[in-house]
């Protein structure tokens, strides 16, 4: 259906995988600030439920398919009349060292983590070029910073992210589209979307602490968000920015916490 054109000084977003966690904080920090956003994610009942809560436009896309990919970007001109900020958030997690990781698990990964960006990336590159506060941020992770054998193919993916997020910025830093990279730490309640489904347990008693001796969580990441979307932003390109507590900052950062909390 087609909405009203956001007046020409509101922020003109998109958000992909919108529905929950990070994405769902983005949205609703953006839209806090008076920002025009539409978001995009596969389930429609959360997507929905989110733009109930938000006030924020809903479409269902999924970012493995390119016709959904142009569809919701099309969408999105028709709602917000332009555009001036993507933020590519849909992201999917695969428990397994590589070894142990079967073809179709790692084309999903890949398929969602990195080509799905892509995909939403070069699809809106034409309408941020026409913007006059055009950026791009990715969501990628502080598995991409060091590799994480745990959670092998989703490290892969997201440090080819990084390297994406960094061509692009060479590419259209010219045409004044910022391009910038957020890496989350563990985040809670946790990232729920899953090769094998959805795994909302929300318990993060086990997880270590960084060195601020708590977990991030996604107002914390929605804030770098903001901030690179932001005016406040504008001389930021090709920026890997790590929202993680300090943990990647030494190789025993995450005995910090515990060791401080020791009589």
């Amino acid at each position: 259906m087609m909405r009203h054109v956001a007046a020409p000084e509101t922020l003109r977003s998109v958000v992909t995988g919108g529905t929950s966690g990070i994405g769902a904080a983005i949205v609703e920090r953006l839209g806090s600030q008076d920002a025009a956003v539409v978001f995009t994610g596969r389930d429609s009942a959360r997507g929905l439920d989110v733009e109930k809560r938000t006030g924020a436009t809903f479409v269902q896309a999924d970012v493995r398919d390119p016709e959904d990919v142009r569809t919701s970007v099309q969408a999105a001109v028709e709602v917000l009349g332009g555009l001036d900020a993507l933020v590519l958030n849909a992201g999917v997690l695969h428990d397994a060292p590589l070894s142990q990781t079967s073809d179709e698990a790692w084309d999903a990964v890949l398929e969602t983590n990195l080509i799905g960006s892509y995909l939403y990336a070069i699809a809106c590159l034409p309408l941020l070029r026409a913007s006059e506060n055009a950026s791009i941020t990715a969501i990628s992770s502080d598995a991409a910073v060091w590799g994480e054998t745990s959670i092998g193919a989703y490290s892969v993916s997201k440090r080819a992210l990084n390297m994406l997020v960094q061509t692009l910025a060479v590419e259209a830093g010219p045409a004044g589209v910022r391009v910038n990279a957020v890496c989350p730490g563990d985040t809670a309640p946790g990232m729920a979307t899953h090769v094998e489904g959805r795994a909302e347990t929300g318990d993060v008693s086990g997880w270590a602490l960084p060195p601020l001796a708590r977990v991030g969580t996604g107002r914390d990441v929605a804030a770098a968000v903001a901030f690179f979307a932001s005016p406040d932003g504008a001389f930021c390109n090709g920026s890997l920015l790590l929202v993680d507590g300090g943990m990647r900052a030494s190789l025993r950062a995450s005995a910090v916490a515990r060791q401080a909390g020791d009589p």
